[in-house]
Order: C-alpha cells, then sequence, then structure tokens
C-alpha cells in the first residue's frame, strides 16, 4: 500500500524542509514530485505556493524510518562543537560576537544563541530564518556522522516564548468550547507545536480533538466530550 502526502511552502525546498521535518528523515532519503511550482504572480496578484507530493511505500519504508530513528546510539560521537562553530561564524557576520550555548540529547542538538541586540531578522516571519537555518545546520551534522541528526535553534528565548503564547491559545480555546458547547479549531501548526498541544488538551477531561490535513500544516479542532460521535 502506498500513502501519498503532500507538502506546502513559499518556495519547493521550503516544502522539502517541511517534509524532512515532519516525517523525521534527511533530504538525501526524501524522494517527492513537484505538484505544484511556485509563483509571485503579477503585482502580488494570483500568487502561489509550491506544493510537493511525498510517496511513502507503506509500512515496510516507516518501519524502517523508524528504526533507524531508534537505533541511534547516544553515545555516537557527534561533534557538537563543530556544528556551534559554524552557527557562531553565520551569526558573527550579523551581529559581531554572539553568546552561544550548544546542548546534546541523543540525535538532537539544541543550539541557543542570546544577545541584547533585536535578533528579529534571524527569527524570520514565522520562524521562517530559524527553520532554515536548523535545516541547513542539520545536513552539515548528518553527514559528519552518516545518520540523520537534528539541529534545532533558540534565539533570545523565541521558542519557550512561542510555546508560552501556544499554551495560552490552546487554554483558552479548551475553556471557550467548554463553555459554548461547540466545537473549535486552532489555527494550523507543524508537529512539534501539534506535539505541545494535544499533551495540554489531553489533560482536560471535559474536551477530546480531531486533527485534520491543512497544506503542509495540520489543524486541531477541539470538541466538546459529550457532542463527539
Amino acid at each position: 500500500m502506498s500513502i501519498e502526502r503532500e507538502f506546502e511552502g513559499e518556495t519547493v525546498t521550503d516544502a522539502t524542509i517541511e517534509a524532512c521535518k515532519e516525517l523525521g528523515i534527511s533530504r538525501d532519503e526524501l524522494e517527492f514530485d513537484v505538484v505544484q511550482e511556485e509563483s509571485s504572480g503579477v503585482l502580488g496578484i494570483g500568487s502561489r505556493k509550491a506544493i510537493i507530493r511525498i510517496l511513502n511505500k507503506g509500512e515496510k519504508q516507516e518501519n524502517k524510518i523508524d528504526s533507524s530513528i531508534n537505533s541511534l546510539d547516544d553515545n555516537l560521537d557527534i561533534d557538537v562543537q563543530s556544528i556551534e562553530k559554524i552557527f557562531k561564524e553565520i551569526v558573527n557576520h550579523f551581529i559581531g560576537d554572539a553568546n552561544i550555548k550548544s546542548e546534546l540529547s541523543g540525535k538532537n542538538i539544541l543550539l541557543s544563541l542570546n544577545s541584547e541586540k533585536d535578533l528579529g531578522f534571524l527569527i524570520g516571519r514565522k520562524g521562517e530564518m530559524i527553520k532554515n537555518l536548523e535545516f541547513l545546520l542539520s545536513r552539515i551534522s548528518s553527514k559528519q556522522i552518516g545518520k540523520s541528526i537534528y539541529v534545532s535553534i533558540d534565539i533570545n528565548s523565541y521558542r519557550e516564548k512561542r510555546m508560552e503564547k501556544l499554551k495560552e491559545k490552546v487554554l483558552e480555546t479548551i475553556n471557550k468550547v467548554i463553555a459554548i458547547n461547540r466545537p473549535l479549531s486552532l489555527n494550523p501548526m507543524n508537529s512539534f507545536e501539534r506535539r505541545e498541544a494535544y499533551l495540554i488538551i489531553e489533560q482536560n477531561t471535559q474536551v477530546i480533538y480531531k486533527t485534520k490535513e491543512y497544506g503542509k500544516l495540520k489543524k486541531i479542532t477541539i470538541f466538546p466530550k459529550d457532542l463527539q460521535t
């Protein structure tokens, strides 16, 4: 059985980044067809995003991906310092000497950057710049060791602040669903945000949820438990 999935992005590259993150595989392992090329349109009219289609060849390939991730030895010699150095060189071109800390957890490298300067341009609109940097550094690190390594970047606690806002929004929506006894949907989210939202929703026994594909993201709808059929 073949399972087709589509991912959307401002460009084909953006769409492949989202696919790799969602599926937990490297770019070299990704096989896709371009369903739609991006277009800027004319004076912004008629613009469209890029769409790619991923074909997962059934359960066998999914198990292969899972076993590849689970078999990664936590004690493998991952050169965290070299990844930190590359990130620091990139950042230094923009803001000079930067305070960067790195942390390794299994197959995940977290790079934390703190500065008193405005680093909004490094975060980008809706975190797009961070996503591109994470993808680039993940590719470099994965090639060094020959296995999939994932790099996450936090700039001036951006990730933490974003998660706090997400938590507030989810709790607010849950309370409203209970109050009006009607389902409500959250904004479309990536896989990382959805996992956080699921944990919050599952703590409340008065509601349940469903998830639906929404382009490259997914939308969570929260229902009053007694209305769900």
